[in-house]
């Protein structure tokens, strides 16, 4: 282990050692742990809701009526199964093989880290940040006087002496731990959420507007038309490896998030999905008051009348400024009641039959 251990030492004080992190369980490292998370997430999730299907509980939440799954869906939960299954494998042999000959995450330079951003912070407050305000004419020192009554915090980065080029103020420390530990990792995962939202809106849309990719790829999917928690990713191979694995994989490498990150983000983007096919709209679903795209958001797309909206998956950016986002809510539960309706008929014809 001490073969793996780098000493090194900033410009300044602090005295650093990298070395392998300890992973959050023994018997698995956390870039292993990241990629099977999310299986082990999907289906407890997707249990939970299986149990309320199998003894109807919140039945008075319930987007469709129970009976209508097995009259309007076009493939049997069995059926469903083996998709999930297959995606499942899928997701985890690809990130397994992407993972070969990856080196364990690292640690023991945070302090290092640190240090040097609160130097360049100090720089920043002390040198450049005076300079800018002087050349819109604005004189600095003076207007942090003008300021010490009445924002003491304002005036001190306005008016911040260097006093020493190896030695950051608490404040500086302050903020570069600030940055290092919360907005730095907010920016990350930002950044995965806009590539993962941006990426799923227009290869989901395209899967729409190109007959040829919908009838061979993505129909698959929207066999159900009530659909289920745990047949949210039941889809076509294809559709698994570029619109849902891809995106991923594009997210983690351009924010630069690390394998523990990583796990945060595509657990709460697996329960999102789930979520979205639950086929409930529970009142502690947070996406209600977040930005409304949540199971009832989704269904609608897929509904017969509803394919040509709504195709964002965790958030509303992209339908709302493109124009696909289906807003006529009192048209939406009308068109809901007659295909119940309509529903229940057949159902009743059959009987009679």
């Amino acid at each position: 282990m001490a073969s793996n251990i780098t000493a090194f030492k900033t410009s300044s004080s602090p005295t650093c050692a990298l070395k392998p992190q300890e992973p959050l369980l023994p018997f698995v490292t956390d870039n292993v742990l990241a990629i099977i998370l999310p299986t082990i997430i999907y289906f407890i999730a997707s249990g939970f809701f299986h149990i309320l299907d199998v003894y109807n509980l919140f039945s008075n939440h319930r987007i469709h009526p129970s009976e209508d799954e097995l009259k309007r869906n076009h493939v049997t939960r069995g059926e469903c199964l083996k998709g999930v299954l297959r995606y499942h494998m899928m997701q985890i042999s690809i990130g397994l093989l992407l993972n070969i000959g990856s080196t364990p995450p690292m640690t023991g330079d945070e302090v290092c880290r640190t240090h040097q951003l609160a130097l360049t912070i100090q720089n920043i407050r002390s040198n450049i940040l005076p300079l800018i305000l002087n050349t819109i004419g604005i004189n600095a020192k003076q207007l942090s006087l003008a300021t010490q009554g009445t924002s003491t915090t304002l005036a001190n980065i306005l008016d911040h002496p260097l006093s020493s080029p190896t030695h950051p103020s608490p404040s500086s420390l302050f903020l570069a731990n600030l940055t290092s530990n919360i907005l730095i990792p907010l920016a990350q995962f930002t950044i995965a959420l806009l590539v993962v939202d941006t990426w799923i809106y227009f290869t989901h849309r395209l899967c729409h507007v190109n007959k040829t990719l919908y009838r061979l790829v993505h129909a698959q999917h929207h066999r159900l038309y009530v659909s289920y928690a745990y047949g949210a990713v039941y889809a076509h191979w294809l559709e698994t490896l570029f619109l849902d694995i891809l995106s991923f994989v594009m997210a983690g490498e351009l924010s630069g998030m690390s394998a523990r990150q990583n796990m945060w983000f595509a657990g709460m983007a697996t329960v999102k999905t789930i979520s979205d096919h639950c086929g409930y709209v529970l009142p502690w679903d947070p996406t209600h008051w977040v930005n409304g795209n949540g199971a009832r958001f989704h269904d609608l797309h897929h509904q017969g009348w509803g394919l040509k909206y709504n195709f964002s998956t965790y958030t509303v950016f992209w339908d709302n400024l493109l124009g696909t986002a289906y807003k006529n809510t009192d048209e939406a539960e009308r068109k809901y009641r007659r295909v119940q309706e309509m529903t229940r008929k057949k159902a009743l014809g059959a009987k009679v039959e």
